[in-house]
């Protein structure tokens, strides 16, 4: 009778193992997405114009179109936007991103 008892005991312990590995560990940590680190958002902190020449002020650092900038390139300067390309991602920075412009009518 033990050792049916014991048979029977192992048998449970084998079936649960299984089932139990299944379930996840509720220690663990959340699983991170794999993407990625975007590099720091750039400050726009200046637009400056002499005849068709233009620089812009990009965290301190005077770019003119053409250069590099944390991997991107300048690729246009405007009054108010320095535009950024880098791979087929492009991206715009605006010299105040909170004001809108409107033209008045004459």
């Amino acid at each position: 009778m033990a050792a049916r008892l014991i048979s029977l005991v192992l048998l449970a312990a084998l079936a649960a193992s299984p089932a139990q590995a299944e379930l996840p560990d509720p220690t663990a940590p959340p699983p991170r997405a794999d993407s990625v680190e975007a590099p720091p958002p750039v400050a726009l902190t200046a637009i400056r114009s002499s005849g068709a020449q233009r620089v812009a002020i990009l965290d301190g650092r005077s770019v003119r179109v053409g250069d590099r900038y944390q991997g991107a390139r300048v690729v246009r300067i405007d009054e108010t936007e320095v535009t950024l390309r880098r791979g087929s991602e492009t991206v715009v920075l605006k010299l105040h991103p909170e004001a809108e412009t409107r033209r008045r009518k004459q």
